[in-house]
């Protein structure tokens, strides 16, 4: 009876796990993207792992600059494509240290990767007189209008291309919380990244990449049972 109730309240025994969570990256924005991870239960201390996640990159040179029109918002300087990576995730989650009923936390290292889909578009620019450009356009053609501000994600989608590569990414998840069906916690650690060809996000300057490498830190929460 004695071992059934210790199992009974074992914090660890759950079989299922679902996290959601948003994710600053080094290569990316002040929200780089979100993602979406299942896991189940392979062993006491060891969850096989699947999971979606979307996320924007950036070209280490993209500059922030306030648009030279009275009524404008800020663009990037030299940015002429968005670089959207959808991101398949397998493998496992391996419990390092277990929290105490109730209290404590629970610190577990994760190991996933999988294939990644890249989105490419354009990022175009809006001009005071309305037009479309790129900044290429912008800085080439003679008597361009003033630029106002970026045109936005979707306005580029009818020439979107994709690039196929690969993820992988090792971290450490700290969980804090008091009831063993809600999580609530974050995760830091490193991603690699790497496409079949070089992507040309920032044409003007002396470097484009296939490989991008980053740190991140994701805060996140979901539920088990």
């Amino acid at each position: 009876m004695a071992e059934a109730k210790s199992q009974k309240e074992d914090p660890f025994d759950y079989g299922q796990e679902f996290l959601f969570g948003v994710t600053k990256a080094t290569n990316g924005g002040f929200i780089s993207g979100g993602f979406f991870r299942y896991s189940f239960k392979k062993s006491d201390r060891i969850f096989q792992t699947f999971g979606l996640e979307l996320a924007n990159i950036r070209h280490p040179q993209e500059r922030r600059r306030p648009s030279p029109s009275i009524f404008g918002t800020p663009f990037y300087e030299g940015k002429e494509k968005y670089l959207i990576s959808t991101r398949l995730m397998y493998g496992y989650d391996f419990l390092l240290f277990k929290k105490a009923e109730q209290k404590g936390v629970q610190i577990n290292g994760v190991l996933i990767g999988g294939p990644t889909i890249g989105l490419i578009s354009p990022y175009l620019l809006r001009s005071e007189g309305g037009n479309l450009i790129t900044y290429s356009q912008f800085i080439n053609v003679p008597g361009s209008n003033t630029i106002a501000g970026p045109a936005g994600y979707f306005s580029g989608l009818d020439q979107m291309e994709v690039a196929l590569g690969a993820n992988l990414r090792a971290s450490l998840l700290f969980e804090f919380g008091s009831f063993k069906s809600k999580i609530t916690g974050f995760e830091v650690g490193f991603l690699a990244e790497i496409f079949g060809r070089e992507i040309e996000l920032v044409p003007t300057s002396t470097k484009n990449y296939n490989f991008y490498p980053a740190a991140f830190v994701s805060i996140l929460f979901g539920s088990r049972k």
